[in-house]
C-alpha cells in the first residue's frame, strides 16, 4: 500500500516538511481562524502520505481526473487573487478551452496523461504565485510584456518581504494535491497515429483561440470586460488566462486613426500659425536658471483617498511650499511600480492613454534617438545629468538615458559612502549628489538635473533596525503587518520631506537662478493605501472619479526667482509639465511643446486611466466623443510620429 523505497519516502518527507514551514509561516502573518492552523498541519501530513500512497488510478478513475483536472487548475490559479466564482461565465468556458487544450497538447506531445498532467498544473500554480506576489507588491497583475522586464524585476526582488497568507498557503495545498492526483493518473496514448493528429490540432485549436481573442469583436460577443484602466478587475472577470492572452495584441502599437506624415505637417502648420512671433529659438544662458527635476519613487500624499490621522505630520516642509510656491497635483499612469513609464511622460510630453496597458516605454519602443525635454535643453546650450541611485541597467536607462539626449547617467556606482535606509540610497544621499553635481560645474554652465530617487521603493512591511517608525495612523488601536507597512511607508516620506527641506535649504543660499521641480511617479500599491482607504471608506470600484484618485500624486515648483504663483495647474498629467515649466520661464518651446500647452486648455489632464475635460468632467477612452475626440486623435498622431514611426519622423514638430 506504502511506498518503502528511499527516494519516495525522502521525497514525502521533504514536501511534508515544506507545507508544515508555510503554514507556520502563514500563522504568524495572519494568525487567522482558530482551525486554519490544524487545518494546514492536517493538510500538510496528508500530502506527504498521498505521496507515499503506492496506488494508481485504473482506467475509469484515470478518465474523471483527466476531465477534472484542467478544470480544477483553472479555478485554483484565479483564487490566487481573487474570488473566482466572480468570472464571468462565458470567460469561464473560455479559460477552460484553453486549459483543456494545453493540457491535451503536451499529454498527446509526451504520451502519458501523468506527465502532460503533472507539468502544466506545477507551471501554472508557480504563475498565480508569481502573480499573488505581482499584485501584493504593485497592485496590478502580470501582463505578457513583464517578461521584458525580469532584469528589473529580479535587482529589486530581495528587498521585498514575501508573507505567506491563509490564501496562499491553502490554494496551493490545492495545487499540490492536484499535482500528486495528476502523477496517480494511468493512462497512456501510445500509437503515434492517434498522438501526431491529436497533438497537432490541439496546438492549431490553441494558436486559433489566441488569434481569436485579439479580435475585438470577439470579445464583444463574448461579453469580454474590456475595461484597461481597472486591470485587476479585468482579470477576475475575464479570468487570468484569457485576460493575459487577450492583452497581445497590445504588444504593437496601433496607428491612429487618419495617421500620415502629411497629417502631422498639417497639425505642425496649425501649431505654427497661433504662435508667438516673439519668442526666441535661442537663450542667454547667462539669464536661464538652473533646472532641477526630482522625481521621487512613490512619494505621495495618500490624504487624495480622504481623511485619515497621524501623531505627526508625515510631509511638513513639502506641505509649506504648496502654499507658497506653484503646485498642485498630477495624475500619473502608473500605480505602485513601472516607475519609467511616469519619466518618460515628464521628459517627452508623450502619454501612456495611447499605448498598450502595462508597457514598459523605456523597454519595448526606445531604439533610437528621440527627442524630449532633455535634448531641447541640451540644443539651447545646457548641460543634462541624469542621476538615479540604484543599478544603471533598471529600466534600461544606461542604453535609454543617451537617446533622450543625457550627456551623463550617474548611478549607484557614482555615489561614496552613502547613507542608506533599508536596503537603497536614502534621498539625504540622492540630493546631496544634486548639490555636488551643482558645485562642479562650471561658473558660466547651466544645468539640466534630472533625479530619479530610490529611497521609498517598496516593500513597505521589511524592517529595518536602524529606521525608526515615526509616523503612527492614530486611527488604529492595533497594528496588523499591512497597518505597519503603511506607518513604514508614511515614515519613509517624512524622511524624503526633511531631505528636501535640506535641499531647498542649500538652494536658497545660491545666487544662480535655480528652479527645484519634485514630483512623484506613483502612489503605492494598494496593500498600503487600503489601509487608508478603510479608515476613509475609500473604493477605487465606485467610480472613474474615485478610481483615478489613487493615481494622484503632488508636486511643488520651487525657485529663488520671485516667480509668482500659478495655481491653473492644481490638478493636470505628468506629460504637460514639462511644457508647462519652459513657458513659466520664457524658454524656447518646441512645436510639441506649444501643442501641448494649447490641448492642456480644453484636456487639462490625460492620462492612462482617463483624460478630464475643461469643465472637471472625468471620460473614458473606450466612450465616443464627438467634442474632444479629433482633439486626442490629433495628439495620437503626433506621439506615434515622434515615438513610433521614427524613420518617417518630423522633426521639426519635436525639436
Amino acid at each position: 500500500m506504502w511506498k518503502q523505497d528511499k527516494k519516495s519516502k525522502v521525497m514525502a518527507s521533504i514536501l511534508t516538511m515544506l507545507l508544515l514551514i508555510f503554514t507556520v509561516l502563514a500563522f504568524i502573518a495572519e494568525r487567522g481562524e482558530w482551525y486554519d492552523l490544524p487545518l494546514g498541519i492536517l493538510l500538510s501530513l496528508l500530502a506527504g502520505a498521498y505521496l507515499l500512497l503506492k496506488y494508481k488510478f485504473g482506467k475509469v478513475l484515470s478518465v474523471i481526473t483527466a476531465l477534472i483536472l484542467p478544470l480544477l487548475s483553472m479555478y485554483g490559479l484565479q483564487f490566487y487573487t481573487c474570488d473566482p466564482w466572480r468570472m464571468y461565465p462565458m470567460m469561464a468556458l473560455v479559460n477552460c478551452v484553453f486549459f483543456y487544450l494545453f493540457y491535451l497538447m503536451l499529454t498527446f506531445l509526451l504520451g502519458s496523461f501523468s506527465l502532460g498532467y503533472t507539468i502544466p498544473s506545477v507551471a501554472v500554480m508557480l504563475i498565480g504565485i508569481t502573480n499573488y506576489f505581482v499584485i501584493e507588491f504593485r497592485s496590478s497583475p502580470i501582463v505578457p510584456w513583464d517578461l521584458l522586464s525580469l532584469g528589473t524585476a529580479a535587482s529589486v526582488a530581495d528587498n521585498y518581504t514575501y508573507t505567506i497568507s491563509w490564501r496562499l498557503l491553502f490554494v496551493t495545498f490545492g495545487f499540490a494535491f492536484v499535482i500528486l492526483t495528476a502523477r496517480k493518473n494511468t493512462l497512456r496514448p501510445k500509437k503515434l497515429a492517434l498522438r501526431i493528429p491529436a497533438f497537432v490540432l490541439s496546438l492549431v485549436l490553441l494558436i486559433a483561440s489566441v488569434g481569436a481573442l485579439q479580435k475585438k469583436d470577439v470579445k464583444d460577443w463574448l461579453g469580454m470586460d474590456q475595461t484597461l484602466f481597472t486591470p485587476g478587475v479585468r482579470y477576475r472577470n475575464n479570468g487570468f488566462m484569457a485576460a493575459f492572452l487577450g492583452n497581445l495584441y497590445l504588444i504593437n502599437i496601433k496607428e491612429p486613426d487618419g495617421y500620415s506624415v502629411k497629417k502631422v505637417e498639417e497639425i505642425q502648420q496649425e501649431v505654427e500659425e497661433q504662435r508667438d512671433e516673439e519668442q526666441s529659438s535661442s537663450v542667454d544662458l547667462a539669464k536661464a536658471p538652473n533646472i532641477i527635476v526630482v522625481m521621487n519613487e512613490a512619494f505621495s500624499d495618500l490624504s487624495v483617498l480622504g481623511e485619515f490621522h497621524t501623531n505627526v505630520d508625515y510631509m511638513p516642509f513639502f506641505h509649506s511650499l504648496m502654499e507658497d510656491y506653484t503646485s498642485g497635483h498630477l495624475m500619473v499612469s502608473v500605480k505602485g511600480g513601472n516607475t519609467a513609464n511616469t519619466e518618460y511622460e515628464f521628459l517627452s510630453g508623450d502619454t501612456m492613454a495611447f499605448l498598450p496597458t502595462g508597457s514598459v516605454v523605456y523597454q519595448q519602443y526606445i531604439k533610437d534617438e528621440v527627442p524630449t525635454l532633455t535634448s531641447h535643453l541640451k540644443s539651447l546650450g545646457y548641460s543634462t545629468t541624469a542621476i538615479h541611485p540604484y543599478r544603471a541597467a533598471g529600466w534600461d536607462r544606461d542604453t535609454v538615458y543617451p537617446k533622450l539626449g543625457f550627456e551623463e547617467f550617474l548611478d549607484m556606482t557614482d555615489f561614496q559612502d552613502p547613507y542608506y535606509i533599508r536596503s537603497y540610497v536614502s534621498d539625504e544621499s540622492a540630493f546631496e549628489k544634486i548639490i555636488e553635481v551643482f558645485e562642479n560645474k562650471k561658473e558660466e554652465e547651466r544645468k539640466f538635473i534630472f533625479e530619479v530617487t530610490m529611497q521609498n521603493h517598496s516593500a513597505y512591511s521589511k524592517e529595518d533596525p536602524d529606521v525608526e517608525t515615526q509616523i503612527k495612523l492614530t486611527d488604529y488601536s492595533s497594528v496588523t503587518t499591512s497597518v505597519k507597512a503603511a506607518q513604514n511607508y508614511l515614515t519613509l516620506i517624512r524622511a524624503s520631506d526633511d531631505a528636501f527641506k535640506n535641499l531647498i535649504e542649500y538652494f536658497e543660499k545660491v545666487e544662480e537662478p535655480t528652479i527645484i521641480i519634485m514630483f512623484g511617479d506613483h502612489l503605492p500599491s494598494d496593500y498600503v493605501s487600503n489601509v487608508i482607504a478603510r479608515v476613509t471608506g475609500y473604493n477605487l470600484e465606485d467610480s472613474l472619479e474615485e478610481n483615478q484618485k489613487s493615481y494622484q500624486v503632488p508636486y511643488v515648483i520651487w525657485d529663488n526667482m520671485g516667480l509668482e504663483k500659478d495655481d491653473s495647474m492644481e490638478l493636470t498629467s505628468v506629460n504637460y509639465l514639462a511644457a508647462f515649466l519652459l513657458k513659466q520661464l520664457h524658454l524656447p518651446l518646441t512645436c510639441y511643446q506649444e501643442f501641448l500647452l494649447d490641448l492642456k486648455e480644453q484636456l487639462p489632464v490625460i492620462c492612462a486611466g482617463t483624460y478630464i475635460d475643461k469643465d472637471g468632467t472625468y471620460h473614458t477612452y473606450t466612450e465616443e466623443d464627438e467634442v474632444y475626440g479629433t482633439m486626442l486623435n490629433d495628439y495620437n498622431i503626433l506621439q506615434y510620429n515622434h515615438l513610433t514611426d521614427g524613420k518617417h519622423r518630423v522633426e521639426s514638430m519635436f525639436q
